[in-house]
């Protein structure tokens, strides 16, 4: 009897605990253990209420004690244990502007702050380590996340910089719209650094959320990366060629610190706001990825190429700027002054008729007197940040007062440029709508041209006139009724656009141009977590109508 009763019992037990498993992981934890494919071999949630002194030491003071006054880099603050806490989850390093004493010597310091090592009690060698934090602002302020090779301790400073050094992430307070990611090592002329930056497009900074600063680092190359997006890499041959000794291959431990003043950000103004906080969310270091060899010869990213010969620049985020000619633009913009306005592309002095030239309602006229020698000599383009990995939807709807082939180009705007993707669009005296889906690769800049090439393609033609409704980008939904749009057979003899030379203006839409469709999953069929939770309620079902005749029998056979 009292075995039937444990069937029971189990038969009743085990298709909840099949259901409660499925959630013992919240999505948070499950995010930890794997990332692309990478197994999560050591953590720092910051979830206990006290910092946890067996994986940081705190740095004390302004470094004098270990010669290195200002900690080698003209500081002007004294760290303290009480400036660094947890809250709310996360780690916070707060600067202070407060009159402190150092009571061992009697000097008197304006500024105090907190840095925090894991000399001793946590080290790692290779490995795709990422830190979420969010970064302050200010004159002066200068957080970083960054490593030293083993050797290196606060009893054994003279190790940098034979140590190696690797900046995951620094900024500087005055301009919190870049950070930085550097490595130093022996014998590397130019200050002993290779290093590139990380821009934020328009309107975003570091201090207004969280980010994930991250570097992959293989015995071969490190690459860092910002949100995802690649921005840097240096590597063993691009470092023998610039007279450096690698020095990557060996462990590192963690230091993550808010210095004040240095030589270079320079000291605090009195638009510098105090308190200000460094928050850190969590730090994961995860196993070492196999070695890409793409990345032990590529010296430069795009983004690194776009920073070093042309300059980052401030651009709009996902979509171009005044796409529907709903305003005028300055048809003499220059794109590094004003890049996320249309700029017009001419490289000879009589390719472009100014005076004809420019938007009138709704529609963007661009009046050519000659087109040039190449497809790219005349055109128009604007610059766009993308982000990489991601697909977008290109609509662009124009004519031509004769037929005419035009391009479509996603640059990367350095100097040399680099083509992303171009597609040929023939124009006709008719609107047509052409839409155009393109997939911005995992290794793009995040900066690109979106260029209209109208230049010589073949065609004998003096001058022309092309008329561009509207020209727009946005990303890709993943949705098919997205990339595709109606054929529209309304035909209007009265109308305000520029009228080419046929009488009437019948306006129609191309197919997509190129698309890569995902294969759709039909709207009635359940997603695969839907399926799972679907099994084990007829599991519960089917072991719970089991039980009961279990019970039934017993007692009929009583």
């Amino acid at each position: 009897m009292k075995a039937i009763i444990l069937l029971i019992t189990l038969l009743l037990a085990l298709p909840f605990t099949l259901i409660t498993d499925s959630f013992s992981d919240s999505k948070h934890d499950l995010s930890k253990k794997h990332l692309n494919g990478l197994t999560l071999i050591w953590s720092e949630e910051f979830e206990e209420d006290m910092i946890n002194e067996s994986i940081w030491n705190f740095n004390i003071g302004d470094g004098c004690e270990y010669g290195l006054c200002g900690w080698g880099n003209n500081e002007l603050q004294y760290y303290r244990r009480e400036n660094a806490f947890i809250e709310n989850g996360s780690l916070v390093i707060e600067a202070r502007k407060e009159v402190f004493i150092d009571e061992s010597t009697g000097k008197i310091y304006n500024y105090t702050s907190a840095r925090l090592d894991t000399v001793g009690k946590f080290k790692v060698q290779h490995g795709y380590i990422e830190v979420r934090a969010r970064l302050p602002s200010g004159k002066g302020l200068w957080p970083a996340i960054w490593m030293l090779g083993e050797e290196w301790s606060l009893e054994n400073t003279k190790a940098w910089p034979s140590c190696g050094e690797i900046d995951i992430m620094e900024l500087i307070g005055s301009d919190p719209t870049i950070v930085y990611g550097t490595v130093h090592a022996p014998f590397c002329y130019g200050g002993r650094g290779v290093g590139s930056s990380f821009k934020l497009p328009r309107n975003y900074d570091f201090t207004q959320d969280y980010h994930v600063f991250a570097i992959e680092w293989t015995s071969e190359y490190i690459k860092w990366f910002v949100d995802g997006q690649l921005y840097h890499v240096v590597n063993k041959q691009e470092f023998a060629e610039k007279g450096c000794t690698w020095v990557f291959n060996h462990s590192f431990h963690i230091i993550v610190n808010l210095a004040v003043g240095g030589y270079w950000p320079g000291p605090p103004d009195d638009t510098t706001v105090f308190p200000a906080r460094m928050y850190i969310d969590y730090i994961r270091v995860y196993e070492a990825p196999p070695v890409d060899e793409y990345f032990v010869f590529q010296k430069d990213t795009d983004n690194e190429l776009m920073a070093r010969t042309r300059g980052w620049t401030t651009v709009s985020f996902e979509t171009v700027v005044n796409g529907d000619f709903e305003e005028p633009f300055n048809t003499l913009n220059n794109p590094l002054l004003n890049p996320d306005e249309w700029f017009l592309i001419a490289y000879g002095s009589n390719y472009i008729d100014y005076n004809r030239t420019g938007v009138s309602n709704g529609v963007f006229t661009l009046a050519l007197k000659s087109t040039g020698g190449s497809l790219d000599d005349v055109g128009f383009a604007q610059y766009v940040w993308l982000k990489q990995n991601n697909s977008y939807i290109v609509k662009l709807k124009a004519w031509s007062s004769t037929n005419k082939t035009i391009s479509l180009k996603i640059i990367l705007p350095s100097i040399p440029s680099k083509t992303y993707f171009e597609v040929l669009i023939n124009l006709t005296t008719i609107p047509q709508e052409f839409v155009i889906l393109y997939n911005h690769s995992s290794i793009a800049g995040n900066i690109i041209s979106l260029t209209v090439n109208t230049g010589y393609n073949g065609e004998i033609i003096s001058s022309i006139d092309l008329y561009f409704d509207y020209v727009l980008l946005k990303p890709w939904t993943g949705e098919y009724e997205t990339i595709t749009s109606e054929t529209s057979t309304e035909t209007t003899t009265e109308t305000t656009l520029p009228t080419p030379p046929s009488e009437t203006l019948e306006t129609t839409t191309s197919p997509v141009i190129e698309t890569t469709r995902e294969t759709k999953t039909p709207e009635n069929t359940p997603s695969p977590a839907t399926q799972d939770s679907l099994l084990k309620i007829i599991l519960v079902t089917i072991l719970a109508l089991a039980a009961s005749i279990i019970v039934f029998l017993m007692f009929k056979r009583k």
